[in-house]
């Protein structure tokens, strides 16, 4: 009896001690590492957000450490997931930065340069996801001029992935090849 007991103390400690919506110890895993450039120091927050969903997933952040960032992930949480952008210098626009992953006209799978990039007027940051327990992703990192919020000018990140990733859902506006998003970066259901 004492052993039973011990046992189901142990069980309940240790769901106690498990976040809100942590993943089960059986649900398939992706590693998804970035090798990133122009960008050392920042940090980048996975998310992904379902239009009609009720529940945010949100990673971990992790901070760009010798041109790399490394996530464990849910492989299921993949499919619509968009990439936050924390600069290391003041980005004062009222809107958090998102990694683009395809931009309008630019097919999955080829290759944009910073001048398509900052021409680009559609963009989205809706990667399509993998069913592989490990991905690899390129993203290129620059800076533009844009104006500020509340007033003034300021510098923004312009992000993408290199090459460009399959997407889901449409493109949103884009402004000199850069996105934002002020809760989250939505897209449809996979």
């Amino acid at each position: 009896m004492r052993r039973v007991l011990s046992t189901a103390a142990v069980a309940l400690a240790t769901l106690a001690v498990l976040p809100a919506g942590a993943p089960s110890a059986a649900e398939p895993m992706t590693t998804i590492t970035m090798t990133v450039s122009g960008c050392e120091g920042c940090t980048i927050t996975p998310v992904q957000a379902i239009t009609g969903a009720t529940a945010v997933y949100t990673g971990s952040p992790v901070k760009v450490t010798g041109g790399q960032a490394a996530f464990v992930v849910p492989t299921s949480n993949t499919a619509g997931m968009s990439f936050n952008l924390e600069a290391t210098w003041p980005v004062d626009i009222n809107a958090i930065p998102v990694i683009v992953t395809q931009y309008k006209g630019i097919p999955a799978g080829q290759a944009v340069t910073r001048t398509q990039a900052l021409a680009a007027r559609r963009a989205t940051a809706c990667w399509a996801g993998t069913a592989s327990s490990a991905v690899s992703l390129q993203v290129k990192v620059g800076r533009v001029k844009m104006p500020g919020f509340p007033s003034g000018r300021t510098t923004v990140p312009l992000a993408w992935f290199v090459p460009t990733a399959a997407t889901t859902g449409g493109f949103s506006r884009a402004y000199k090849g850069t996105i934002a998003q002020q809760d989250a970066w939505y897209c449809p259901a996979g």
